[in-house]
């Protein structure tokens, strides 16, 4: 009589650690009871242009298991990526940026709050810049000047590149294109921020031949004699002679 009360507990004790193992197989670590999970976003809130962008960071206190998956509160409020980069939506409004728990039952979840507005007072005005010429046509090894004006900044400086390698020259905006035909870019790109360029498209056409003479332009030959001439030719991408 006395098995069945020994049988019934050692099933009890079987199935409440059966019970315990499916749970830490989930993957997630549950904290311990009574302990209190918190996540915290930074910064708490924050005023951002439309189509700007924002970093946001997470804190998890009180479990082992800090990871988090980022969302927007509102359809239009813009997007968040997996790390916490906010971009701001092309319309204005107050929008929420949640960090939430990897852990299901978590109900204090972190939210920023992120005011997009069109030049707000205290925000600061994005640097703008453009170039003139947009696009241009050359022959090959010709140049052109390009200019690039820089707008909302005292530091109107600017650094000049050519995206394609072979594709010509530029130093202060003075661009040189190269022997070889083709489309290259002039970029320009602002000190003040980095982060804004504009390019200039470049359509470089063949050399061409500029001009071309031949000396002596007359002469005398004896007969079996001989009498050299020099041919000499100007291209565009310079002079050449051939005797």
């Amino acid at each position: 009589m006395t098995r069945r009360p020994v049988l019934a507990t050692l099933f009890a004790t079987l199935f409440a650690t059966a019970c315990g193992a499916s749970s830490s197989e989930s993957g997630v670590t549950t904290p311990p009871a009574g302990q209190a999970v918190i996540v915290l976003t930074a910064p708490a809130e924050g005023d951002i242009e439309p189509g700007a962008t924002m970093k946001f960071s997470a804190q998890v206190t009180g479990t082992a298991e800090t990871s988090v998956t980022w969302t927007v509160a509102e359809a239009d409020g813009g997007t968040v990526d997996p790390t916490g980069l906010y971009t701001a939506p092309a319309n204005e409004g107050t929008f929420h940026v949640h960090a939430n728990s990897a852990i299901a039952s978590v109900k204090s979840n972190g939210t920023s709050v992120v005011r997009v507005k069109k030049n707000a007072p205290g925000l600061p005005i994005s640097v703008a810049i453009s170039i003139n010429p947009a696009t241009a046509t050359l022959d090959a090894c010709k140049g052109r000047v390009f200019t690039a004006t820089v707008t909302n900044t005292s530091n109107t400086e600017v650094t000049w590149t050519v995206t394609e390698a072979g594709g010509g020259t530029v130093t202060n905006g003075i661009y040189t294109a190269p022997a070889a035909a083709g489309t290259y870019h002039v970029v320009a790109r602002s000190v003040a921020d980095p982060t804004k360029t504009v390019q200039g498209t470049i359509t470089v056409g063949p050399e061409k031949i500029v001009s071309m003479a031949v000396a002596p332009g007359s002469g005398t030959v004896q007969t079996n004699g001989t009498l050299a001439f020099a041919a000499t030719v100007t291209t565009t991408c310079g002079t050449f002679s051939a005797q």
